[in-house]
């Protein structure tokens, strides 16, 4: 077996479980307006299980089950071209990503619902995607909080009743 050691990580092996999805994000061009960009990213365990049973909309048009040693070679991401559409780029932090979320089927093997190099996608797969570009989710946004998000409290909220 194949063994990957990170410094400060438990040991991966090539052959651990991880999910990957292709979704559609946007990201704001110079001029201000939002352009598509397909993403590759990681899928950790919650994440998958989430999807599998509760049928939420979400920006994942693919998703794949592979191995570890299969997507990151050498400490860089590697794509399979066959399943990933060409247009497609790694996520930011894409192979430290992975790694987490490896780990996490690893603590969670009865999440893995997805067999081996199976895919899904909204017309075919174990379980079918429901997916929706909208809301947009947009890469690299910031968000500046603001009064109007506060919650108003009742009065009695930090009294002893």
């Amino acid at each position: 077996m194949l063994r990957v050691c990170h410094s400060g990580f438990s040991m991966l092996q090539g052959l651990d479980y991880i999910v990957i999805g292709v979704a559609t994000c946007f990201q704001r061009n110079e001029d201000g307006r939002l352009s598509e960009l397909i993403v590759v990213e990681p899928i950790p365990a919650a994440d998958l299980d989430c999807l599998r049973h509760e049928n939420r909309p979400t920006s994942y048009r693919l998703i794949y089950a592979t191995t570890y040693g299969e997507i990151v070679r050498d400490d860089q991401p590697y794509l399979p071209a066959d399943i990933i559409p060409a247009e497609a780029v790694a996520a930011e932090n894409f192979v430290q990503r992975v790694q987490a979320a490896t780990r996490t089927y690893l603590a969670k093997p009865e999440f893995k619902h997805l067999p081996l190099h199976e895919q899904c996608t909204p017309e075919v797969g174990v379980f079918r995607l429901q997916y929706t570009p909208e809301p947009k989710r947009v890469l690299g946004a910031s968000y500046t909080p603001s009064d109007a998000d506060n919650v108003k409290q009742h009065a009695y909220t930090h009294q002893a009743l």
